[in-house]
């Protein structure tokens, strides 16, 4: 398939641009963009109430690299967007998905690619000094702005050049074009998420700031009153292994012997002994908040880049620290409506279940997820608890099973689901077997795509993401269980947020299987409605018809703040002890 007999031109391009402070729009600083079909080039130095220079219309494809940021600078300039669009990463990172040494330049940067297709490259140090330059905000000499403007008329020759050889590996077929037409739809979505940004507290962060050294002091004290583990603001492995072991648990060690003190097994061990949990959110909060870096613009907004496509199920992977869903969950609640508005945290049901029966074909799974409650479906589907059993006669028996349901859909082993679930790797075993006898379908499909990539061949997504092992010495064969459903997952949401942004619905951001959208308050219903509908619509979409996913909604109207339930006890706590502190700060009333 030739480009010049689909469209009227393709258009490279690229613009420079910075941010004030961190968290703030983009600031334009130019454009250059290149006509595949002429080879001319229109270089733009970004003036205030500047016009785009370039033709709009379905006619056009435009080409860029990671091009959310150009989306972003559209945006800020207040033009219009186009209708067709390509981004060469997330086409790169298919072709390349699960392939060890690909490249010769390690990560997935424009060098990288080009040089992995051949095309002439600049120096990396150069790229970087003029990065430098740009970042810092001006003003500019006329000879830097000239420098400015060929640094990137340089990546957009590099852009054009990299689409002429990627273009016949995009579009092999109509519809291998149609999906990557898709992906970088999805550009323009991520373009306007990071363009809203989440609204929080800026008054309450900055005191949280102010005041952390003493708030982590009075911290400790409260939460290791239970514990005993902490001397001052140090953390004591001895006395940690001495209240483990008054506790009985089970805790898992190193090679050498020593109890496992990394953030994973803490979280782990939270979930299937409850009292850890408490420990492991104040662990979590020291580590996080000695390094928080949450990005807060001038206007109370949290932004930062979702990093779309940047994960093998392409997913999207926004920094933990300057993203204000990566923090602990106690921070979310800094997310507050402003005045006549509100939030609305709105998310899939029990997403990869549903995905995994659909794909799989599996009725028994699907009708466990059209329960409403797939966890005790599967306990009575699998004989461990009585026709009639409910969350409230059988607790214990559903726990296990949501441990063993939901760790399968991660690939994990018994090993890794007793400790999960806080049993013996015997009976842990037995649920393993268990779920394999119930839901015989999704297993021998879920296998059979596990055999087939390990035998290096691809396995694509209903909308064409791909994985292919190629040259892996040692594949990950628990996590290509799960592959299907995560990247599935990652399809939906991508449908989904390119059907809600241009709806006009107003998304600040995407959260794994959610989306925080906000709204006024008079447009509650009607946002709310919209919202859910597409986002079962988009589900549908991708897992076939019939196959849908439940969606709910959590909102948050002004003047309350957002609230996720894993951190009501540690928000709270820390408010007490900031209350406390700005007590004592406060001057007392003169006598008369």
């Amino acid at each position: 398939m030739d480009w010049q007999d689909v469209y009227e031109d393709v258009i490279a391009l690229d613009f420079e641009f910075f941010s004030a402070t961190e968290g703030d729009r983009q600031n334009p600083v130019c454009l250059v963009a290149e006509s595949l079909r002429t080879g001319l080039q229109t270089r733009l130095w970004i003036t205030k109430g500047a016009k785009c220079p370039l033709p709009s219309g379905p006619e056009y494809l435009y080409v860029g690299y990671f091009a959310s940021a150009e989306w972003n600078c559209f945006l800020s300039l207040g033009w219009g967007l186009p209708a067709r669009i390509i981004d060469l990463y997330p086409e790169y990172r298919r072709m390349t998905n699960g392939a060890a040494g690909y490249t010769t330049r390690s990560g997935y940067g424009l060098l990288a690619a080009a040089e992995a297709f051949g095309v002439a490259t600049m120096d990396a140090n150069h790229k970087t000094d003029m990065r430098e330059l740009i970042m810092s905000g001006g003003p500019w000499s006329t000879e830097e702005q000239t420098d400015i403007l060929e640094y990137c008329a340089h990546d957009v020759t590099i852009t054009a050049n990299l689409f002429r050889q990627m273009w016949p590996k995009i579009a092999t077929d109509q519809l291998a074009l149609t999906q990557a037409l898709l992906r970088g739809r999805y550009t323009v979505a991520v373009a306007k998420m990071e363009f809203a940004g989440t609204p929080v507290d800026t008054g309450l962060f900055a005191s949280l700031v102010q005041h952390w050294p003493e708030l982590c002091l009075h911290l400790i004290e409260a939460v290791d009153q239970d514990y005993g583990v902490y001397e001052g603001s140090t953390f004591k492995q001895a006395k940690f292994d001495g209240w483990v072991a008054a506790q009985a648990i089970p805790w898992p060690q190193t090679d050498r012997g020593k109890l496992k003190l990394d953030e994973a097994t803490f979280r782990q061990m939270s979930k299937s002994h409850t009292q850890v949990a408490p420990l492991h959110e104040l662990r979590v909060t020291l580590a996080q908040m000695r390094t928080l870096k949450l990005h807060i613009g001038a206007d109370g907004r949290n932004r930062t880049l979702i990093s779309p496509f940047a994960a093998k199920t392409s997913r999207n992977q926004p920094s933990t620290t300057k993203f204000i869903f990566g923090n602990s969950a106690w921070l979310r609640s800094l997310i507050k409506p402003e005045e006549g508005h509100g939030l609305a945290y709105v998310d899939y049901s029990s997403q990869e279940i549903a995905i995994a029966a659909a794909l799989s074909g599996d009725p028994k799974m699907w009708q466990a997820y059209e329960s409403g409650d797939p966890y005790m479906a599967f306990a009575i589907q699998a004989g461990l608890a009585p026709e009639g059993a409910t969350k409230a006669s059988h607790k214990e028996v559903r726990n296990r099973c949501k441990q063993i349901v939901l760790g399968v859909g991660y690939g994990m082993g018994a090993e890794a689901l007793a400790l999960g679930a806080g049993i013996h790797r015997v009976e842990a075993n037995g649920l393993l077997n268990s779920h394999k006898m119930t839901y015989r379908v999704f297993w021998k499909w879920a296998e059979a795509n596990q055999m087939r990539a390990l035998m290096g061949e691809p396995l694509v997504t209903p909308l064409g993401w791909k994985i292919q092992l190629r040259g892996d010495p040692d594949p990950n064969d628990r996590s290509l269980l799960n592959w299907p459903m995560q990247s599935t997952g990652a399809d939906i949401m991508r449908l989904a947020a390119c059907m809600l942004t241009e709806a006009g619905v107003e998304v600040c951001c995407p959260i794994h299987d959610a989306f925080l959208v906000r709204f006024p308050l008079a447009e509650e219903i009607d946002v709310i409605a919209k919202t859910t509908k597409l986002m079962v619509d988009a589900s549908e979409i991708v897992m076939g018809q019939g196959y849908a996913c439940r969606v709910d909604a959590d909102i948050v109207r002004y003047p309350d703040r957002y609230m996720d339930e894993r951190g009501q006890v540690m928000f709270s706590r820390v408010m007490t002890l900031l209350d406390m502190l700005r007590a004592k700060e406060r001057p007392k009333p003169a006598h008369s």
